[in-house]
């Protein structure tokens, strides 16, 4: 198979692991930023850029994990006569001011307010105390890793969690050509995420994900993942949210990644819907090849072309570790955490910065640094392994890189 991935090819290892074990050809195309008023002119810009760039010709599968290049994928799917996803849905689901305003989604959301990224502080937070109850997180309209999301648990908490924010939304449209900011009411409920498909119509939930430990704030970084196969009489709230939201926004024939949140009163909500796998492809790989032995890679490849009926072959718990930065700095000292996870029997681990580089810590952060996959027999164990790590696989930064 010859595939055209859309991204860097570093962010992609575990998939170009993937495709080299199967004989796969991997071409990567890094895709212009498309501007918003210019869209009759979207599909030449992409096309040429590619054309430019890599060889198109006798490509079968075109595919992307990046949130900011779904539309490009789309274009040039099309132009090979590849089957497609809506342009509209896609932008939809790529901002969360749309997103939120959908009518298929606006009664399934907690209450919030779009804030104006020029204004200060004391603007903001007067727009904020008029609108919503405290406490509250503010975040990006287009951010993802978490970057930018910052809890405010009074209004004194405020002006320093919307100057977090709005540093974050300056760096993001400097990659992605736009984004602003939201503030909206903090849930106090659990956190979850579904990874799936929609094959021909049908919503296919594969996977749960709960976020542990709980994410309360101020800061919302995802240290781990205990996933399961997903259970249809356990998750029915969330399948029937699932089959309201999704048809209603038209996606089809496409990879989901949505998460999920419970209100104070039990009432499910749901933060986002992405269009893509989760974590670069990788997390809703290795922990769905851990749970139920599918591969999510092989069924992207099918999508659209032939109808999905995935068939789990077992049952197992996986524990996704992603190691937390406590201080920006440089690196250092990461062979040590490798090594915890494979006296932990780790399945898979990615260090994807190696010593001496420097990393920024929430909510600044826009990339991780070391992900393990761990398989357990039973929730508890998957628990016990997380306190280990949270223990003794911790990843150590400078201030001054060692010469």
């Amino acid at each position: 198979m010859n595939v055209l991935l859309l991204g860097r090819e570093e962010d992609c290892r575990d998939y170009l692991d993937y495709a080299h074990g199967h004989g796969f050809t991997v071409r990567f195309f890094d895709p212009p930023q498309l501007a918003a008023d210019d869209r009759e002119n979207w599909r030449s810009t992409v096309v040429d850029a590619a054309r430019d760039a890599v060889d198109l010709e006798g490509l079968d599968d075109a595919i992307s994990f990046h949130d900011s290049y779904q539309i490009q994928l789309e274009l040039i799917r099309g132009e090979l006569g590849m089957p497609t996803r809506d342009i509209d849905t896609l932008l939809c689901l790529a901002d969360k001011t749309r997103f939120k305003a959908h009518p298929a989604v606006r009664d399934h959301i907690t209450r919030h307010i779009e804030l104006d990224p020029s204004a200060k502080a004391p603007a903001a937070l007067a727009a904020v105390t008029d609108a919503l109850t405290f406490p509250v997180v503010v975040k990006p309209s287009n951010g993802f890793y978490s970057a930018g999301v910052v809890k405010a648990e009074t209004p004194a908490d405020f002006p320093k969690a919307f100057l977090q924010t709005k540093r974050v939304c300056t760096v993001l449209r400097e990659g992605a050509g736009q984004s602003r900011m939201l503030a909206e009411e903090y849930l106090d409920g659990n956190e979850y995420a579904i990874d799936g498909f929609v094959s021909d119509g049908r919503i296919i939930p594969l996977q749960i994900h709960r976020k542990l430990p709980p994410l309360v704030g101020p800061l919302f970084h995802e240290v781990a993942y205990l996933t399961e196969p997903f259970d249809a009489e356990q998750g029915r709230d969330f399948t029937a949210l699932l089959e309201s939201v999704i048809p209603g926004v038209g996606l089809d024939n496409s990879p989901f990644h949505a998460e999920f949140r419970f209100d104070g009163q039990g009432g499910l909500r749901v933060l986002e819907l992405a269009p893509r796998l989760c974590g670069g492809g990788t997390t809703t790989y290795q922990q769905l090849r851990i749970c139920t032995g599918l591969d999510a890679y092989g069924l992207l490849h099918q999508l659209g072309r032939e109808p999905l009926a995935p068939e789990p072959t077992h049952h197992k718990v996986a524990l996704e570790y992603d190691a937390p930065i406590e201080r920006s700095g440089f690196l250092k000292n990461t062979a040590r955490a490798v090594d915890v996870c494979h006296k932990n029997d780790v399945t898979t681990v990615h260090l994807h910065r190696a010593d001496g580089q420097f990393v920024l810590a929430p909510p600044l952060n826009f990339e991780t640094v070391l992900t393990a996959y761990f398989a357990r027999d039973t929730r508890e164990e998957a628990e016990a392994l997380l306190d280990v790590l949270m223990t003794d696989c911790t990843i150590d930064t400078e201030t001054e890189k060692t010469s």
